[in-house]
């Protein structure tokens, strides 16, 4: 193997090109694949700033929810609570004047039954004599019939 001219000058030659191919090939897409791989690396560290952002904001609204579910719920029981001593306070009401309503209806169905008894009695006297009219005749003596009722009406008294 000779090393003649030829040899060096495809030597020098081919140093030349890859100076050449680095100045205009390989650099640029170099330069270009890092400016890619920077964008990309950005890209990526903003994706995880605004993805703990976004945890921070759902961590946020999530407990802001829960304090406003306690908060309805609260409102709810308090309302629940509300409702169930007023429904109680109108039992106890309605119960009240119906009891009071009973006892006066009582009173007037105990008076109207005194009542009653009077008018009986005093009718009894007249329908006994008339009954005693019809079955017996006229020959009765009304005054021992006057005297046995004003002792029925003393042993009531």
């Amino acid at each position: 193997m000779e090393f003649d001219a030829t040899f060096l000058i495809a030597a020098i030659s081919f140093i030349i090109f890859v100076f050449i191919m680095n100045m205009i090939f390989y650099n640029p897409i170099l330069k270009i694949m890092q400016e890619r791989n920077s964008v990309v690396e950005n890209n990526f560290s903003d994706a995880k700033i605004l993805k703990a952002e976004t945890q921070k904001q759902e961590q946020y609204h999530a407990e802001k929810l829960e304090i406003s579910r306690n908060e309805a719920r609260t409102v709810l029981d308090n309302e629940m609570q509300r409702m169930k001593s007023k429904k109680s306070q109108i039992i106890a009401e309605y119960k009240t004047e119906l009891y009071s309503h009973t006892a006066k209806e009582k009173e007037n169905l105990k008076k109207s039954a005194l009542e009653a008894k009077e008018i009986l009695k005093e009718n009894v006297v007249d329908i006994a004599k008339n009954i005693s009219n019809i079955l017996l005749g006229d020959n009765i003596n009304y005054e021992t019939i006057n005297k046995s009722q004003i002792k029925i009406k003393e042993e009531q008294v």
